[in-house]
């Protein structure tokens, strides 16, 4: 997939201004962070081009010696390595065989990297994910809980003030949301930072976003389908870079094709890895498990709200369950009213068969990513460019053998009257749309509110089915019924993505 840029100028001239101050000086050393994916390593890499540095991963680094190999590695395959040649070579005996004191190695390190920033103008170095560093080595090497964490922050503040004037630290984290749980050490660790938050892009970046990557790979698109992607990635760069990877084997994409993709993408697993990679970072920065914060989670993507039924449900204690909705409240997993934030996550859990009903609720699925029957027709209607007739009783419940509709150039809907389609020939099709049996008062109801519309018009009900009063109404007042499964026939005229229906 192509790598697109948008939309980061406020925090690449922040990052620049903390740059300057800091070779005048300025005890300016910078965090960013920022929701997982957000694209913190993107604005990283994006600064440091043409400029003199490196970002380094530590997710993986659990020593003191992996993490001074790392930082030799990087130095040692910058451009201006050579300048610092006779450094690396005298420190190549702790590259090759490291010391098993960590904290000793941690100091080497640093130590290193001021040697190597006296022969050089200066030097930007960038830690992504570095709370995973140190939840790392403090708990799988230095073995002392809190304790150990404290000590190792202590260690690290202090070494970080030791650094040469010309030499740049970005430290990049998802675990922003800790900032005020943290104990004294943290808190001292933090103080030295410059914080730059990275939000998720706004709609109109991410349509922009959305726009370059459908361009770059020859992809027509409406104004639709982008708003579309905007609205299901909640402006998170990687989103928008699999949702678009999704529908990249379509010549023109709608906003129906969007939908229809990312749906049988999130039931064939497909942000299998995105999804169990976030719930194992929750894991990671919380003191819950996946398989408990799944749970919850789940629960509320099924709708449901009371921490007793949700006790209930899940079989979590209910003390238990109001400590952890607390603790996914204040970390901004879900909102106060115990919404789902992170984009496509609801989604994404109702397509898994996960607890508390160990079942796919397609259901809940479709709704949430707004495939109502209503918008499907709507966006079906729009597509109708051709004139296209239905012949068979079957699909008119006998109050018609046949109808042709189309072109239609223009639909509206969703207030009183469900659907408008004006066709090109200066008719109008006003529509009344059901899921399950429509009845006689409804059919009364929707003949009433289709009297404000004046112009030639056809009354169409769209439903499954009708009781026997209701279709008596239907055929004394003219009206084509159209049963919901006829609505698949008329996307097969059209090439129209179909659409599963309620059974």
């Amino acid at each position: 997939m192509t790598t697109i840029f948008v939309d980061r100028d406020a925090e690449l001239k922040v990052l620049d201004r903390l740059l300057r101050a800091r070779l005048r000086g300025a005890n300016y050393y910078v965090l960013i962070y920022g929701i997982r994916r957000v694209g913190k390593t993107s604005l990283v890499n994006h600064f440091l081009r043409e400029r003199i540095g490196f970002r380094m991963d530590c997710s993986g680094i659990v020593t003191g010696g992996d993490f001074f190999r790392a930082i030799y590695s990087n130095l040692r395959n910058l451009k201006i390595g050579e300048r610092f040649r006779d450094v690396l070579e005298s420190y190549a005996g702790l590259y090759q065989r490291p010391l098993d004191d960590d904290l000793k190695m941690v100091k080497y390190s640093f130590d290193l990297l001021n040697s190597c920033a006296d022969k050089i103008e200066y030097i930007i170095v960038a830690f992504d994910e570095f709370h995973l560093f140190i939840e790392n080595i403090s708990t799988l090497k230095l073995r002392g809980g809190d304790f150990a964490k404290e000590r190792l922050l202590w260690f690290l503040r202090d070494n970080i003030q030791r650094l040469r004037e010309n030499i740049f630290l970005i430290i990049l984290t998802s675990a922003g949301f800790l900032f005020e749980e943290y104990g004294k050490a943290d808190k001292a660790f933090l103080q030295l930072l410059q914080k730059v938050e990275v939000k998720p892009l706004t709609e109109e970046a991410s349509i922009e976003m959305a726009r370059q990557l459908l361009q770059a790979i020859n992809i027509d698109y409406s104004y639709e389908a982008l708003n579309t992607i905007a609205k299901l990635s909640g402006g998170v760069p990687k989103l928008i870079e699999e949702i678009v990877g999704y529908i990249s084997a379509k010549d023109n994409v709608t906003s129906a094709d969007v939908i229809d993709a990312v749906e049988k993408a999130l039931n064939a697993g497909f942000f299998d890895d995105f999804f169990e990679a976030y719930f194992s970072f929750l894991a990671e920065t919380t003191k819950w498990s996946k398989v408990t914060i799944a749970k919850i989670l789940r629960a509320l993507a099924e709708g449901m709200k009371s921490p007793k039924e949700i006790s209930k449900e899940t079989g979590i204690r209910y003390h238990t369950l109001l400590n952890i909705l607390s603790d996914l409240r204040k970390k901004g997993i879900v909102s106060q009213k115990l919404e789902i934030n992170y984009p496509l996550l609801k989604e994404w859990l109702l397509a898994r068969e996960l607890p508390p009903s160990g079942i796919k609720r397609i259901d809940l699925l479709r709704q949430s990513l707004g495939i109502t029957i209503e918008y499907y027709i709507r966006e079906l209607f729009k597509h109708i460019n051709k004139k296209i007739t239905l012949e068979g009783e079957q699909f008119f419940l006998g109050t018609a053998k046949k109808f042709s509709l189309g072109p239609i150039d223009n639909v509206s809907g969703g207030g009183e009257i469900d659907i408008i389609a004006h066709q090109t020939d200066c008719s109008t099709l006003v529509g009344e749309i059901k899921i399950g049996k429509i009845s006689r008062n409804e059919v009364i109801r929707f003949l009433k509110r289709s009297e404000e519309i004046k112009e030639r018009k056809t009354c169409i009900i769209i439903a499954s089915d009708a009781d026997s009063l209701a279709l008596a109404e239907i055929i004394r007042n003219g009206i084509i019924f159209i049963q919901l499964k006829t609505l698949n026939e008329i996307a097969r005229k059209i090439g129209f993505p179909k659409i599963n229906l309620p059974q």
